[in-house]
């Protein structure tokens, strides 16, 4: 750490001291908050996703006999739609304190989440063995010009650094592009959301990608439409194999599992 870090690390904790932030999920006062709005009782409530969930996509689904029996299942989506990368997976449950954390990270420009939240997708990977030894290069999905200047950054990318920092996989910043300007996907049907983000990428260093094992990144896993598109842009470009790992999965209040 220089000496201008320790200032700064000074200075935080004096503030904090002085002035403790508010959590604002419980707004309880934190006394050491890192600068983090998110107070650690808060943060260690998040819901995280284990198994059982769709081997293709990540989708939690309700035990059944065919998952005590060590059976891969795939979710009935799954079983209707075939996708460009081998698996998806989700650290967490995007609600309550995930959702308020992701939204604070994207919306309020409260970028210092980053590295919580990357964390939290860094000890998913460590204990995943899906992904061990498989992982070449990491590619944020990325914004389009217009989009990425007006939020300042690249909440993918920010967290694609926490990860890659830990694992010493490299990170394409603009391997991939969105040539695309298109409305967010947020409040649209699955339909909607295909329609919306179709062609809106396209592989700008092709020789980045040829023959590697590739990790998409992205915040939030809905319907998959947006990194199904960035998959087969990648697979176009002759990638290996490409993998998704998300920070959140939407999901429904109810479903169940396809044996």
């Amino acid at each position: 750490m220089n000496n201008q870090s320790v200032i700064e690390y000074i200075k935080e904790g004096l503030l904090n001291f002085v002035f403790p932030l508010d959590c604002k999920i419980c707004e309880k006062p934190i006394r050491e908050s890192k600068g983090y709005s998110i107070c650690e009782d808060c943060f260690e409530t998040i819901e995280l996703i284990e198994r059982p969930y769709c081997v293709r996509c990540g989708k939690p689904l309700i035990p059944t006999d065919a998952f005590k029996q060590n059976r891969e299942i795939l979710c009935l989506d799954c079983k209707r739609k075939k996708y460009s990368f081998e698996f998806s997976r989700s650290a967490g449950i995007y609600h309550r304190v995930l959702k308020k954390c992701i939204h604070l990270f994207k919306y309020y420009g409260e970028k210092k989440l980053a590295k919580p939240l990357g964390k939290l997708m860094v000890d998913y990977l460590l204990k995943n063995n899906e992904f061990k030894n498989k992982l070449d290069l990491i590619i944020p999905v990325p914004l389009h010009k217009n989009d990425l200047k007006k939020r300042g950054f690249n909440q993918s990318l920010l967290l694609g650094k926490v990860i890659g920092g830990y694992f010493s996989i490299p990170v394409g910043e603009s391997v991939l592009i969105k040539k695309k300007l298109t409305p967010f996907q947020i409040n649209l049907s699955k339909k909607e959301r295909e329609k919306n983000i179709l062609r809106a990428f396209s592989v700008e260093k092709p020789e980045e990608v040829k023959g590697k094992n590739i990790l998409i990144l992205d915040d939030v896993f809905t319907t998959g439409a947006t990194v199904e598109e960035c998959a087969k842009e990648l697979m176009k470009a002759r990638a290996k194999n490409v993998f998704v790992l998300t920070l959140a999965r939407t999901v429904q209040s109810s479903y169940a599992a396809s044996p």
